[in-house]
């Protein structure tokens, strides 16, 4: 890119670079970006959607889609919809509310490789049942049960891409009906060996 991304464009701070890192560097598969009201997790998911797809494109992935997805409609709409209109510059890409082939979507300009980042939400996952996504980024993640989790992982896929780099991002505030199961596997690590195994949960 002309622009530096992470200092003039996404903005991200110490710890969302330390996500990133971990991510990027690192490779870790499933990270949970966790931390009380306010601490930025919101728009470290929408900003990191952008960058992975940017990072996928200079790899020769153009056109790739990634699900960026909330428990229902109101909370996709207050959360990331409304933010995405007033962040994601022009020149970057155009919204769509209902584009023919990807729905509810931020599509990025060719330049940046054609990226496609679909707005999902998580009131019926099986409307996904066909779907692949080459990345998965869920807000708020305990407020979701351990199935849809489990679900989303079915649909965590690209062809071409290897499955180590079809990542899963959560990040969530303590409480909700999905915290046991998100404290069980990243801050305990007490999953099951298919898990963990060869890639392993990172915070």
């Amino acid at each position: 890119m002309d622009l530096d991304f992470l200092d003039d464009v996404a903005k991200f701070s110490r710890r969302q670079l330390d996500a990133v890192i971990a991510i990027e560097r690192d490779k870790a598969k499933y990270l949970l970006y966790g931390g009380a009201l306010g601490g930025g997790k919101s728009y470290f998911l929408r900003w990191y959607a952008v960058l992975r797809l940017l990072v996928l494109a200079s790899r020769g992935f153009k056109k790739i889609q990634v699900m960026l997805a909330c428990e229902n409609y109101p909370a996709l709409k207050d959360r990331q919809l409304s933010k995405v209109a007033l962040e994601f510059p022009a020149w970057l890409g155009t919204s769509h509310s209902d584009h023919k082939d990807h729905g509810r979507s931020f599509i990025l300009r060719p330049k940046w490789g054609g990226g496609i980042i679909c707005f999902r939400n998580l009131d019926d996952p099986s409307k996904y049942q066909s779907a692949e996504f080459a990345a998965i980024f869920v807000d708020e993640l305990t407020k979701n049960l351990f199935e849809v989790f489990t679900f989303l992982r079915s649909r965590l896929r690209w062809r071409g891409l290897p499955d180590a780099d079809c990542i899963f991002v959560g990040a969530t505030n303590p409480g909700g009906i999905g915290h046991s199961w998100c404290k069980q596997l990243w801050l305990d690590r007490d999953s099951p060996a298919e898990f963990i195994s060869p890639i392993d949960f990172r915070l």
